[in-house]
């Protein structure tokens, strides 16, 4: 197993020789988990300003440098011109630069959900042994399970709905409002999508319709408050044939209403079945039962 398991094993307490290396020696190799620097406009005026105050960590390989850790620092000082990177050199098995570089960006809160996803699985399939399980993957970078198990069934239900009905849907840690309109979500609105394509009721539409379901479910959901946005899904779930609009447009008037109900203890004890059935909430179950009779009476 990979000596740097842990936040508190941080690359900067370990050994290794610090040089001043050629850019033109330096590369972003496979065990990165940054696949694109971002912007670093800003970063580029520090560098000008004040050069890089922090060296960037590689491993040598074959007379070059793979970047393990420093993405965004190697980028701005190949725009600000410099010729050299001052840099912590240290032999590693491509499982600990895949580590170092996955807890460094988590901890620095500068890594997406998408390629934080596929550092997991690269580090699943590097050592299925050590890091095979959730619970083992978490240990490994310093995480819970709660915040692994949701990078990735959010990004596994984007990538669904991305391959089956085309691009536009994506995930991001902090997407602004104006990307959420188009689409963008924020990593507990794709967990709720992941809840929803799960569900039995939704599993049982036909393919075509599902992919075009789920979809409209993440457009409608995006732009939503976190709560308002579960709240549909899980009425979604309970009635995936029905137009999401709608039911978007049900949840938003339900928001206003409050009701104290006091149930017959058969009623609550069925709300309470057909919502662990349904994998969805008593609330929801209820909400739709009322909204059904109140159709079928014509009283909407």
């Amino acid at each position: 197993m990979a000596r740097f398991q842990t936040p508190q094993e941080s690359w900067k307490e370990q050994s290794g020789t610090v040089m001043q290396v050629e850019l033109s020696k330096l590369f972003v190799g496979k065990t990165n988990v940054r696949k694109t620097p971002g912007d670093v406009g800003d970063l580029v005026d520090s560098v000008k300003e004040k050069g890089i105050l922090e060296p960037v960590l590689a491993r040598p390989m074959g007379g070059r440098y793979e970047l393990v850790v420093g993405s965004r620092r190697f980028e701005a000082a190949k725009i600000a011109g410099l010729k050299r990177l001052p840099a912590v050199v240290r032999p590693m098995t491509d499982e600990e630069a895949i580590i170092v570089s996955l807890v460094e960006n988590i901890q620095r809160r500068d890594i997406e959900p998408e390629e934080e996803y596929d550092a997991l699985v690269a580090l699943m399939k590097v050592n299925p042994r050590a890091y095979g399980t959730v619970e083992l993957l978490a240990r490994a970078i310093g995480k819970s399970r709660r915040y692994v198990d949701d990078r990735i069934n959010a990004v596994e239900a984007v990538r669904t709905i991305r391959k089956e009905s085309g691009p536009g849907i994506s995930v991001r840690q902090a997407p602004h409002q104006a990307e959420r309109r188009e689409g963008v979500l924020p990593v507990k609105h794709a967990t709720f999508l992941h809840r929803a394509e799960e569900a039995p009721a939704v599993q049982e539409l036909p393919r075509r319709e599902r992919a075009s379901k789920m979809k409209e479910l993440a457009e409608t959901i995006a732009p939503l408050p976190r709560p308002e946005a579960e709240n549909v899904v899980d009425h979604f779930v309970m009635a995936p044939q029905r137009p999401v609009e709608d039911i978007r447009k049900e949840v938003s008037t339900l928001r206003a209403v409050k009701l104290e109900i006091l149930l017959d203890p058969r009623v609550a004890d069925g709300l309470r079945r057909a919502a662990e059935e349904r994998n969805t909430t008593m609330e929801a179950v209820a909400s739709l039962a009322i909204h059904s009779w109140l159709r079928q009476q014509q009283y909407t």
